[in-house]
């Protein structure tokens, strides 16, 4: 009888571990980004500049920001952006559907590779794998040249970015995310980042991700503020 009660439980146990497992490889539901407006969080000093970065970075305008424009905020950027996503898992894709800029991001899970004569893109070009409960995922082919930014605070990149997330679901209501930042040009080393994302509660009413629309004829422009007043052009002289 003993022996039959320790087998149930040695069954129950590994059904269990079964569950678990899968269910720390289930990345799926709404969740809160943690919003990171500078990649630094606010130390320049432990930024790796290469002297083209760091000159790239204080040479920048806060209002020449492409997001400004409605352009894409690129990646890792759109990880750290102030709004809520969606994730969808299928064993052969990892869908993450934005309420920012009604934006998405469809990452294959076979670890394909890369299409030969990449050509830039706002949000590049994404592959992913598991690594037991982790899920990787490379980017390359970012468009640089102030196209796309590392984040709000204005950090730069070329176009041989090259960016690899870790998704790893720790506990029910938390996925750690690791970012990876390489980028030669502008950075001496690999520049690295954590953050925990939170599930999203949904308020009385409202749809999980609400609508939101940027466009090029976006209006408000004029009012941005630049950071770089003497490069600004003198103020029209008042008309007579």
């Amino acid at each position: 009888m003993r022996a039959i009660v320790f087998l149930a439980l040695l069954i129950a146990a590994s059904l269990t571990a079964q569950t678990q497992t899968a269910s720390s490889k289930d990345l799926s539901g709404y969740w809160n980004l943690p919003y990171t407006p500078n990649m630094a969080m606010n130390n320049e000093a432990t930024v790796p500049y290469t002297a083209a970065g760091r000159e790239a970075y204080l040479n920048h305008d806060a209002k020449d920001d492409p997001t400004s424009l409605c352009l894409y905020p690129g990646v890792p950027r759109i990880m750290g952006s102030p709004y809520p996503m969606q994730i969808i898992q299928t064993p052969e894709y990892v869908v993450m559907a934005f309420e920012y800029m009604r934006l998405w991001r469809v990452i294959p899970t076979d670890h394909r590779a890369h299409p030969a004569n990449l050509q830039p893109t706002f949000m590049g070009d994404s592959t992913g794998w598991w690594e037991g409960d982790t899920f990787v995922i490379d980017t390359v082919g970012l468009m640089g040249e102030g196209k796309t930014w590392l984040d709000t605070a204005g950090h730069q990149h070329s176009e041989k970015l090259h960016v690899v997330e870790r998704l790893r679901r720790t506990a029910p209501d938390t996925i750690v995310l690791n970012f990876t930042v390489d980028d030669p040009v502008m950075y001496a080393k690999p520049w690295e980042l954590e953050r925990a994302l939170k599930p999203l509660k949904q308020a009385p009413g409202l749809p999980m991700l609400l609508e939101y629309a940027c466009t090029e004829n976006n209006r408000d422009v004029q009012h941005l503020i630049s950071t770089k007043p003497a490069l600004a052009p003198p103020p029209a002289a008042p008309a007579k």
